[in-house]
């Protein structure tokens, strides 16, 4: 409670004023105890005041740069307040807690909010001085004792020490009062001071957790998805690399069985020749041998000097030089092994070492958007073309008329294959598709229907999809949520390749074929 005598004194010594000081709350102090107060309590250059707890800056010269209780009573330009509001109309009180001189109009405004009515407003004497005893409201001016806490960050980024009151909607910033009158005058405002505003301000950041919650679980969900198909494509890759590893083995080891049976052809060849030049080198030997014999016999005789032995050995002579006169050898023709290498085709070896087959899933997703002004009864329209693989993909839907077996009007939605001349270089594999009404309202109740059919189907049928996949009237409800406010509808396909066989001839090559896709 502020202090109300029947004579002014000093509110730290209790005496009367010496020198008084006016600080910029306009509470006064004996020079002498302010300066005293100021050098115990002051921190960074601030202060507060003993009385009303506000932040007062201490003056570079000192004390003596806060007025005296004379020097205001002369001065005229003190005399007044002007309301810090409105700024050209003379203020007639002011309020402790925002700390802002209020005229009566910018006091009634005032005291509307409900975070304003605890707050401490005084009326001014004619010579600006507070008026501590016309308080209008007699409450303890430190509010924040008493309730619950506060919390830190609720506090006014400008004022550390005043709560939070006003939420300046335009600049979506919590500010104390004084600072919402000062910098936001005019502004719509949310009153912080109201619990069915907090609750609203709560509620609104629940609502919008729990969205992004979801959005989160989407997210979550759709990077488990990602990395377990990033998975299944890294096992493929490393199931094909070790298939590539087996069939390079597989080739170098019918390779390596050739080389060895040409191995052994030659050297077949080799032994052949091989026994008929031993053959010859044998016989060859042998007689070599019988003539070195006799040689030696014939040169015995002729050192014994004996005429009867030369005569007896002379016709053995004879005949054998006869026979080497007439011997003929048979020299076989030579035949020298070789291995001609031939030239490595890199062409052939790729042919036999095989092609990189996509079995990978491959998918595409698209979303084709109708309006229902398109449609008439019976009448097929068509949605824009996708091309992939090289193939011209298109969503179709018209409004069924109801027959014995429907009874009501539906929309059938089906996936179709275009024929523009165009021929893929696929010769086979497996389509997986769904097609999705989208809900606007609410993704949960969007419409999936899912099949799984071969190329071939698309090729005879032209087409595969739903010709129920719901009915016209639920379609064309606005409350259902399937239509946007320009009566547009939208389907997404999520389209699959698997097992996909390709013919190689065509290998990125695009062949216009009359008749064909």
């Amino acid at each position: 409670m502020a202090e109300q005598t029947d004579h002014e004194v000093c509110s730290i010594c209790l005496n009367d004023f010496q020198e008084p000081k006016i600080i910029e709350c306009q509470h006064s102090f004996c020079y002498n105890c302010l300066e005293d107060y100021v050098h115990r309590t002051s921190t960074n250059g601030q202060f507060l005041c003993p009385l009303c707890r506000q932040n007062i800056i201490v003056p570079l010269g000192g004390m003596n740069e806060f007025s005296s209780k004379q020097q205001m009573a002369n001065d005229s330009t003190l005399q007044f307040h002007q309301c810090d509001v409105c700024l050209d109309i003379q203020a007639t009180c002011r309020c402790r807690d925002c700390q802002q001189h209020l005229c009566e109009s910018c006091k009634s405004t005032h005291d509307k909010f409900v975070g304003c009515k605890r707050h401490i407003v005084v009326k001014l004497h004619v010579d600006g001085i507070s008026d501590h005893s016309s308080e209008t409201h007699d409450v303890d001016i430190s509010e924040n004792s008493r309730g619950a806490p506060v919390h830190p960050a609720d506090f006014c980024p400008n004022h550390r020490k005043k709560k939070i009151e006003i939420c300046c909607k335009d600049c979506l910033v919590a500010v104390c009062f004084k600072c919402f009158a000062q910098d936001h005058n005019g502004h719509s405002f949310l009153d912080l001071q109201e619990d069915d505003v907090r609750e609203q301000i709560r509620g609104e950041l629940k609502t919008l957790k729990v969205e992004l919650e979801k959005y989160i679980i989407k997210l979550q969900n759709l990077s488990s998805s990602l990395q377990s198909t990033l998975s299944e494509v890294q096992e493929a890759a490393k199931s094909a690399c070790e298939n590539v590893d087996t069939h390079v083995r597989n080739i170098c080891a019918k390779v390596h069985e050739m080389g060895e049976n040409i191995k052994e052809e030659i050297q077949t060849t080799c032994n052949e020749e091989n026994e008929k030049f031993t053959k010859l080198m044998t016989d060859i030997k042998t007689l070599t041998e019988d003539l070195q014999s006799g040689d030696k016999f014939s040169t015995s005789i002729l050192e014994d000097n004996s005429i009867v032995q030369v005569l007896e050995r002379l016709p053995r002579v004879f005949q054998e030089a006869e026979q080497c006169r007439s011997r003929k050898f048979n020299i076989p023709d030579v035949m020298y092994l070789s291995f001609k290498r031939t030239e490595i085709n890199e062409t052939v070896l790729r042919e036999q070492l095989g092609e990189v087959d996509t079995c990978i899933q491959h998918e595409t997703r698209f979303i084709t958007t109708f309006n229902i002004n398109q449609f008439k009864p019976a009448e097929i329209v068509y949605g824009s073309v996708k091309t992939f693989h090289g193939l011209p993909w298109c969503v179709s839907a018209s409004k069924m008329l109801p027959d014995e077996s429907i009874k009501p009007e539906m929309l059938d939605v089906f996936l179709r294959l275009i024929k523009t001349g165009r021929r893929s270089d696929i010769l086979s594999c497996q389509v997986d598709f769904s097609l999705e009404l989208i809900n606007h309202k609410d993704e949960n109740r969007s419409m999936t229907r899912h099949s799984t059919c071969s190329l071939k189907d698309f090729h005879d049928a032209i087409g595969w999809g739903f010709n129920t996949f719901t009915t016209w009237d639920i379609l064309t409800n606005q409350d259902s949520g399937f239509l946007d406010s320009n009566n547009n509808f939208n389907i997404q396909v999520i389209l699959k390749l698997m097992d996909v066989k390709r013919d190689l001839r065509l290998w990125n090559v695009a062949t216009v074929l009359p008749g064909t896709y």
